[in-house]
């Protein structure tokens, strides 16, 4: 079932987008919506899986109407191994368009992709443009680290509350690292929230200064107090109202994500 809606919503996808050859911010002017397949390959059929999913983006690359998908290999995780193929920057309307290349597709993708899929899992995400850091360009960014946290059943206003004071913190404090939040409306489970952090590399994963406790801190510190227990008392009080989930990293695959014109 999960491989053949595969087919059906990757095949039947509409509107021409234009986007970078890394994962873009959702512009404001669209309802930031992102697909994002989550696909594992036959066993041994990874390479072949790759040349498959080329190709046909080739030959889709001058249908006018189909989307732009960027592929990520999975580094860590349960699901290392595997890929994850995202495209943003969509209006929901975007996703009924039909093209009179849907059939041609469909059959293409079933002869030549399909037979190296094994699994494959589909998710909407919107953005969540009040909270992140952002940077201007995604150029030189390879790995992403992606953290769900799910929010705990009547716990959504206190969560997006103290959220969006942690957010203004950092932003006012200069946290170093860049981040940005997704939501999850369909295909996972409710109330899931999805933290992603670009790295240019390996070594961008080291800690940096000031740290998000000492910026936590100094932002709640009072006359003969360094801000630490408060900072510690609002997080635990914070925490409380969701469970981390699953941490990844993946890396950005650029000769995957090539319709042609790269």
């Amino acid at each position: 079932m999960k491989i053949k809606r595969f087919l059906i919503v990757l095949c039947s996808l509409a509107l021409a987008v234009c986007i970078t050859p890394t994962v873009a911010q959702d512009e404001a002017e669209n309802d930031g919506v992102a697909q994002v397949i989550i696909i594992t390959a036959k066993e041994g059929q990874n390479k072949a899986l790759e040349e498959a999913i080329t190709n046909f983006h080739h030959w889709l690359g001058d249908k006018e109407g189909s989307f732009r998908y960027q592929w990520y290999s999975v580094l860590s995780g349960p699901e290392v191994g595997s890929y994850v193929a995202r495209s943003g920057n969509h209006n929901w309307a975007d996703f009924d368009a039909e093209h009179d290349w849907d059939e041609e597709a469909g059959a293409k993708f079933e002869a030549e992709v399909l037979p190296n899929v094994e699994d494959a899992t589909v998710i909407y995400t919107v953005a969540e443009r009040d909270w992140g850091i952002w940077p201007d360009s995604l150029e030189g960014y390879k790995l992403f680290s992606i953290t769900q946290w799910h929010v705990r059943p009547g716990q959504l206003g206190a969560f997006r509350r103290g959220l969006s004071r942690v957010d203004g913190i950092l932003k006012e404090g200069g946290f170093p690292n860049h981040y940005a939040f997704r939501r999850t409306v369909s295909g996972g489970s409710g109330n899931t929230f999805t933290l992603v952090s670009p790295r240019k590399n390996f070594a961008d994963m080291a800690p940096k200064e000031p740290s998000f406790f000492d910026i936590m801190s100094a932002a709640m510190a009072t006359e003969g107090s360094d801000g630490t227990e408060e900072a510690g008392a609002f997080l635990a009080e914070w925490g409380s109202t969701y469970k981390s989930g699953d941490n990844i990293l993946i890396r950005y695959n650029p000769e995957l994500s090539d319709y042609g014109d790269e």
